[in-house]
């Protein structure tokens, strides 16, 4: 049995009441928001993959009202359970309607899509009586990793009243992260391109993100992780300059807004065929040796499934160190 699912069903075991005594009030500082939470949220509603995850991961389906954003990708293994037990509002980003309906008193984005002008920015959600977080990287205050996702989660913990769950959850993490880099000692980090879609201008993922840090923490370089933003374009002939020997494709459950009915073969497999297809890159090493992985936006995000896009990508980029 995965670690994960031990540290899962411990959490989930835990009661609240536990470890919530004098925790309150808590003050909440995310991305120039302050809140001050007087007790834990009981309807809470995520608004994308990796918020859920975080909040299963916590134990804390107990305290939520709903969840979207999951289009037709699939929660990881370790969650399913939990995830089935909790409703739906939508395959896409909860409407403000579907937050009412629901009585949500905490609204939670992994990422920015969920807080916008054009559906409900976090203001108006404040002035509904719902309480607001977004995950840090979605700020797009410079590099993100590890210790910023351990902090989400220690934040996360702390407005349910539940720190020690956070701990246990970042030493898991911390220790899957650790075993990662004793096997990579002595590996020598290759060039990755991380490839967000397009066809004629190319989309990539750049320097502050989650992903470009696993990525980097895998034994990889992003070619583009100097780049001080979180996504952008590149051009096919830069892929040539810098000839990247591995191709990391990232997707999501989405496409112009509507959901995807199969996103491994529609998005994932579609992007690997375009890549094939082009002549330009034909023989940039990654596109010619054919060295590219799937990483689906549920393991990409910044989330407790971070780890296992560490996992994969280190695996991947370096199979002789995890040969038995």
């Amino acid at each position: 049995m995965k670690l994960t699912l031990l540290v899962s069903a411990a959490v989930t075991a835990l009661a609240p009441a536990a470890f919530a005594e004098g925790h309150y009030p808590y003050t909440d500082e995310n991305c120039g928001v302050t809140t001050v939470y007087e007790a834990a949220p009981d309807h809470a509603v995520t608004l994308s993959n990796n918020a859920t995850e975080m909040m299963l991961a916590l134990g804390l389906q107990d305290h939520m009202a709903g969840t979207s954003y999951m289009a037709n990708l699939r929660i990881s293994p370790q969650y399913e359970a939990a995830y089935n037990a909790i409703p739906i509002l939508s395959p896409l980003v909860a409407t403000t309607e579907q937050l009412i309906e629901a009585e949500a008193d905490f609204v939670y984005a992994g990422y920015p899509d969920g807080f916008s002008e054009s559906r409900h920015t976090r203001d108006q959600l404040h002035d509904l009586g719902m309480k607001t977080r977004l995950n840090t990287e979605g700020c797009n205050l410079g590099k993100y990793g590890f210790d910023e996702l351990y902090a989400e989660i220690r934040s996360v913990a702390g407005i349910f009243g539940v720190p020690e769950r956070g701990e246990v959850l970042i030493r898991d993490i911390a220790d899957r992260v650790a075993a990662v880099e004793e096997r990579l000692i002595g590996a020598d980090p290759i060039p990755v391109f991380i490839y967000n879609g397009g066809e004629d201008t190319p989309r990539a993922v750049l320097g502050n993100t989650m992903l470009s840090h696993v990525v980097d923490r895998a034994g990889g370089t992003n070619i583009l992780g100097a780049v001080d933003n979180r996504y952008g374009s590149t051009s096919w002939e830069q892929l040539v300059d810098q000839a990247p020997e591995f191709i990391v494709v990232f997707y999501s459950g989405t496409a112009s807004g509507q959901v995807v009915e199969d996103p491994d073969a529609e998005l994932g497999q579609a992007r690997v065929d375009v890549l094939k297809a082009n002549p330009i890159i034909a023989q940039v090493p990654a596109v010619a040796n054919g060295n590219h992985v799937l990483i689906p936006s549920v393991i990409g995000q910044p989330g407790p499934s971070s780890a296992d896009a560490l996992e994969k990508l280190a695996r991947a980029f370096h199979p002789e160190a995890f040969a038995e």
